[in-house]
């Protein structure tokens, strides 16, 4: 009788630890050494091993107490730089056992081998070597002392880049986001009150954060006439990322009337071919697959110049900007009636009252944990990178071509329990911007299987140190190869096909990060943002002229779309859950099954347009192409997450067959109807239109009622309210 059991694992050490580790003890549980013998599944053992210099382990073992009884180990490591995975085939030959010994033994086989597997990645699992954020001292300097010793790539690279600020930022971040998820709440940052103190000036909107919201303000002040004052921890107009995006989604800020070609082509820094999406497809016994996407992403902006150009619009429409103030909290009289209370670099308090206050403060808004009780995300995407110059130029897939970018691209299986995924994206001359992420749950326990160590905590300074260390593995540095500046934050989203899972704080309405309502999948929240800022600034422009400020009112402004939400089914699938080659495997085999299906799926998918036929295409073809996915998904989700992902496909379906009958209506016709409402029942013409926006944003709408939309927009101003 000859029993076979296969595993893959990875061990959280380099490969010369591992192979010597591995070189030395036998990987076997309930294996008791006794001198030059084993004691092993009850009986007596001599072992040999051999190590070979193509990195391959085997032992081989033979019974003592039982004639011609045999076992091999047969293990074969590979390089993964920060840690090794390892391919174990184990075979234990019995002659003259039955089925009934067999079946059992099978068990206890398993059983006893993936306990030591266990035991083996508890005693190797690494310990955070950093202190957490909250005990790292702030001054930029002392900050770089303190962590040289356990962060010396970040820190040699921050230094090198004159960029020890920004490191303090990214400590800040990591223990501001290390609060969000322990479900710290302020409950002082929000306070209903009887009647609002003196201000020291008062608007129509007021801004909190200075990124995206950016965009809005400007919009909001330049188009619909809007009193507005932004302000921001920083100063306005800096950011800590670079975006790319389609042209088909960029013109959007020439439609709405934001800024001129020409200004807008003076941001954009490269504009290329293709964009690729690949798995790594080693170790994972399914036929690769990669994806070649025309039109995805493929514009890169200076987010910087971006940025500055709002600034410029927002002053010159007459808003108000005001750097170096940190929130402190919102006083609420009533909808309609509210204040902000900053606080200045001297200390000083400043309050401006607002009709309604835009939170703006990206994933770790308090105002976010307030209103969601310490519970604002389902998924995050913890992001770190640089842009880069001076890499090795080639067509090579870890070469630097300007005219190809990469979308999603994994060069390895799982690193310290994670997948980690490369995108870059060209910018000017030579420089790329390169992200380092992985997908991940908030909430969720961590990971048992024997197969994968701890992923540990999510921290950006710890990502970053991986990222210095792995990037020659992405992308080979040339002679002379250099970071420029870092880019860097954590990528929030929630899951589920609800507009609002909680109502909405009275007058406060979250935009960006701070609503999360982007894609759970491809984590575009620049894309998302621009593709829907007619949408969101034309609805508050309505509901501010009508005074529908109510909670319940504004949630129908955001960028919420339902075929978007659906897609948290798919991101569940980035995280390994048994091996580390889990995400490689289905995602080569998802890549397939959208090169089955044509590149307009393809690209639909990425550029949040996928229709209700997309979507029944893309899980029937996987069916055929993957029959396995049923088990699969089952383990991945769960009972309950199969359940919730039948209720959301329902929820999904209604929402198309909505936009179906709208479709058939005609857009004219809804658009008189609406209208009409404005004139009868402002509330319900405020949903209408949500609706229309919407499907249009999801591309369910036919493009020429994008142009009369925006041609209608263009006109409407703000009817200046009483500030009472």
């Amino acid at each position: 009788m000859m029993l076979h059991l296969h595993r893959y694992i990875e061990l959280p050490v380099p490969l010369s630890r591992a192979r010597e580790l591995l070189a030395q003890r036998l990987p076997l549980g309930e294996a008791l050494r006794l001198g030059q013998r084993w004691r092993w599944l009850d009986q007596l053992w001599c072992f040999e091993v051999h190590v070979f210099d193509d990195d391959r382990i085997i032992w081989r073992g033979r019974c003592l107490t039982r004639e011609a009884s045999l076992v091999f180990v047969a293990l074969r490591l590979h390089d993964a730089v920060i840690s090794t995975h390892v391919a174990l085939h184990l075979a234990l030959d019995l002659p003259g056992a039955g089925p009934w010994t067999r079946r059992g033994l099978r068990r206890r086989l398993a059983s006893v081998l993936d306990q030591a597997l266990q035991a083996l990645q508890d005693e190797l699992r690494a310990v955070p070597s950093c202190a957490a954020p909250e005990a790292l001292p702030d001054e930029p300097g002392a900050l770089a002392e303190r962590l040289r010793a356990s962060h010396p790539r970040t820190v040699a690279a921050f230094e090198a880049m004159a960029a020890l600020p920004a490191l303090a930022a990214v400590a800040a971040l990591d223990q501001r986001w290390q609060a969000t998820e322990a479900g710290a709440v302020a409950a002082e940052v929000y306070e209903p009150v009887a009647a609002l103190p003196a201000l020291d000036g008062d608007f129509d909107l007021v801004y909190a954060g200075g990124g995206l919201g950016l965009l809005h303000a400007a919009l909001m002040a330049q188009r619909y006439g809007c009193r507005v004052l932004l302000f921001d921890r920083g100063e306005v107009g800096c950011a800590h990322r670079e975006w790319n995006i389609s042209d088909q989604e960029l013109h959007a800020l020439i439609d709405v009337g934001l800024c001129t070609p020409a200004e807008l082509e003076a941001v954009v820094m490269r504009r290329y071919c293709d964009g690729l999406v690949r798995f790594w497809p080693e170790h994972s016994a399914v036929r690769p697959a990669a994806l070649c996407l025309p039109d995805v992403l493929n514009v890169s902006l200076d987010a910087g110049a971006l940025l500055r150009l709002a600034r410029r619009k927002l002053e010159a429409a007459g808003g108000v900007v005001l750097d170096w103030r940190t929130f402190a909290r919102v006083l609420v009289e009533r909808p309609g009636r509210v204040a902000v209370e900053l606080r200045r670099a001297d200390g000083a308090l400043e309050r401006f009252g607002a009709r309604v206050v835009i939170d703006a403060m990206g994933a770790t808004s308090p105002l976010a944990l307030r209103r969601y009780a310490g519970r604002p995300f389902a998924g995050v995407c913890p992001t770190v990178g640089t842009v880069v110059a001076g890499l090795e130029p080639g067509p090579a897939l870890d070469q630097h071509h300007p005219e190809r970018g990469d979308i999603l691209i994994s060069v390895s299986d799982t690193q310290g329990g994670r997948q980690l995924i490369w995108e870059g994206f060209a910018g000017r001359d030579d420089e790329l911007t390169v992200y380092l992420f992985y997908y991940d749950l908030l909430g969720a326990p961590r990971r048992t299987s024997a197969a994968l160590p701890s992923p540990g905590r999510r921290s950006l300074l710890d990502l970053f140190e991986t990222y210095f260390q792995l990037l020659p593995t992405y992308k080979r540095p040339g002679a002379a190869f250099r970071h420029i500046k870092p880019v860097y934050g954590f990528i929030p989203a929630r899951h589920g096909q609800r507009r609002q899972s909680v109502p909405l704080l009275v007058g406060v309405l979250p935009l960006g990060d701070a609503s999360a309502q982007q894609s759970p999948l491809t984590f575009c929240g620049f894309g998302s943002f621009v593709r829907n800022l007619d949408r969101t600034t034309a609805l508050l422009a309505f509901a501010l002229r009508h005074q529908l400020l109510r909670p319940e009112q504004l949630g129908w402004i955001s960028a919420y779309q339902a075929n978007v939400a659906l897609n948290w089914v798919f991101s569940r699938f980035m995280q390994p859950w048994r091996s580390p080659n889990d995400v490689n495997r289905l995602q080569n085999i998802f890549a397939r099954v959208l090169n089955d299906l044509g590149s307009d799926v393809a690209v639909r998918f990425f550029k949040d347009r996928m229709t209700w036929r997309d979507y029944g295409r893309i899980v029937n073809r996987t069916l055929v192409v993957y029959p396995a996915i049923i088990p699969t998904a089952l383990e991945v989700l769960g009972v309950r997450g199969c359940a919730r992902w039948a209720a959301d496909w329902l929820g999904f379906s209604g929402a198309a067959l909505l936009a179906a009958g709208g479709r058939a209506i005609g857009d004219r016709r809804l658009t008189m109807l609406a209208a009409w409402l404005e004139r009868c029942v402002p509330a319900m013409a405020l949903r209408l239109r949500a609706r229309q926006a919407e499907w249009l944003a999801m591309g369910w709408l036919p493009p020429a009622a994008h142009a009369a939309r925006v041609a209608r927009g263009a006109t409407m101003q703000i009817r200046q309210m009483p500030s009472e």
